[in-house]
């Protein structure tokens, strides 16, 4: 003798259709509106600054390198882990690396800059900072700069060199 499914049976068949049908409508397209498609999207190219796009040497006691956010992708610190002590840290005014020379030892740090050499006989600083900015370049004690072309050089206990994205150098 067949004997009606109990009213709850027929409620845990019902749901999984009910479940299932929901899924299917919220899967097929609406003809009623236009339709969002997302893409990945490049970020517009921005031109960096051509200030230290020249050969040249820069060589002081200290040298601190601050900029926007794609500074990080012209500086190349110079490690070594016998001579050099290394640093990065998120600060509040952006991305701080440090690379600072053992006193003991008596050697240098190096860095590049695009084209230009870097040397400090005790700490190279660079601080990317988040929104847009010049890119400065500060120097100090017995600092040195010299054009690798011997077309100019310049000598004084602090020198500033900037460039704002799309230009070239200024220095005081």
């Amino acid at each position: 003798m067949n004997h009606p499914a109990p009213m709850h049976r027929r409620h845990l068949l019902v749901l999984p259709v009910l479940a299932l049908a929901s899924l299917l409508a919220c899967q097929r397209p609406r003809a009623d509106g236009p339709q969002l498609t997302l893409e990945p999207g490049a970020l517009p190219a921005r031109a960096w600054t051509s200030a230290f796009q020249r050969p040249a040497v820069l060589v002081a006691d200290e040298i601190f390198i601050e900029g926007p956010p794609d500074l990080v992708d012209h500086v190349a610190l110079r490690q070594d882990d016998e001579s050099t002590i290394y640093a990065t840290k998120t600060v509040p005014e952006g991305l701080r690396q440090e690379l600072a020379a053992r006193p003991e030892l008596g050697v240098e740090v190096r860095a590049q800059l695009d084209a230009w050499s870097l040397a400090a006989l005790r700490r190279i600083t660079v601080l990317a900072r988040p929104g847009e900015g010049p890119v400065t370049v500060r120097a100090r004690g017995s600092a040195f700069w010299a054009a690798a072309d011997g077309s100019g050089e310049r000598r004084e206990n602090e020198l500033v060199f900037q460039g704002a994205h799309g230009q070239g150098p200024s220095g005081r």
